[in-house]
């Protein structure tokens, strides 16, 4: 599951303040070593650390000043470093490592995490009151294998562009093929999917999708989820049941603690005859 949270620094200022022509800074919180985030974030002075350049350095926040701020990865973010985005938010103002003054910002903060945030906080790894500074307007993007219905349009898709970028024509995907990806439990997502893809048109090169075009892997599963099927289905129905009433039937509670969206905990209850 992946969530997403928005929040503007400058909340009274956002309303007037058309942004989609100032800049979309990203940065991945998880990719940036714990020593270099903070000035990565914040910037710093001229001479602030060893190897730190003489004229210093703006940190993403004054990058994205009047525009927005993309931090990836959230939960990556060190809890010390986590109480400092939280006066951001709240202050409105940054100060560079080393500085020795304040400076107004106005930036939209858009977050996104590829973990359980309220698990996170309960384990003490994140701060429970920036998640509720952050969590403005959410969104649950559930993963590909509880989404089915998108497989073929995802398909579609990437399978056009990626026909376009290496000149081939658009190949037409065969019914068995089709039934071989929606078998798949796609543990990589959409980044799977559109890597699985690739592949398919390099090597099928414009001409039709056939199931030998398919990476092996994608063949194995199919036969081992057809000998597993049914058992799975059960241990499923189980385990959703299970947790609801743990739950005491609330929908939410038991969505969040199965890592999956409510719509699909409802789809789910209706296919296993548990409503």
């Amino acid at each position: 599951m992946k969530v997403a949270q928005a929040r503007s620094s400058s909340p009274r200022q956002s309303i007037t303040c058309n942004r989609k022509n100032e800049p979309f800074v990203v940065i991945s919180c998880a990719a940036i070593p714990r020593d270099l985030i903070e000035s990565e974030l914040f910037g710093y002075r001229g001479g602030a650390f060893t190897g730190a350049r003489r004229e210093g350095q703006l940190g993403k926040f004054e990058l994205a000043n009047k525009g927005a701020l993309f931090l990836d990865e959230i939960n990556g973010l060190p809890l010390d470093l986590q109480a400092k985005l939280l006066r951001v938010l709240q202050q409105n103002e940054i100060m560079r490592l080393e500085g020795s003054k304040t400076l107004p910002i106005n930036v939209r903060v858009i977050a996104a995490s590829n973990a359980d945030l309220m698990r996170e906080i309960e384990h003490g790894n994140f701060r429970e009151d920036l998640y509720y500074r952050l969590s403005v307007v959410e969104i649950t993007v559930p993963p590909l294998r509880d989404r089915m219905e998108d497989l073929e349009l995802l398909m579609d898709h990437i399978i056009n562009r990626q026909s376009q970028e290496m000149g081939f024509g658009t190949p037409e995907i065969s019914k068995e093929v089709l039934e071989v990806t929606r078998e798949y439990h796609w543990p990589g997502n959409v980044r799977e999917l559109g890597n699985c893809l690739e592949q398919i048109v390099l090597i099928s090169q414009g001409e039709p999708i056939r199931k030998d075009h398919l990476p092996v892997r994608l063949s194995k599963k199919r036969v081992e989820s057809v000998k597993n099927i049914s058992s799975l289905h059960e241990v499923y129905k189980q385990m959703i049941e299970g947790t609801l009433n743990q739950c005491k039937g609330n929908i939410s509670l038991a969505a969040r603690e199965l890592k999956i969206a409510r719509s699909t905990l409802y789809r789910k209850m209706k296919e296993f005859e548990l409503m």
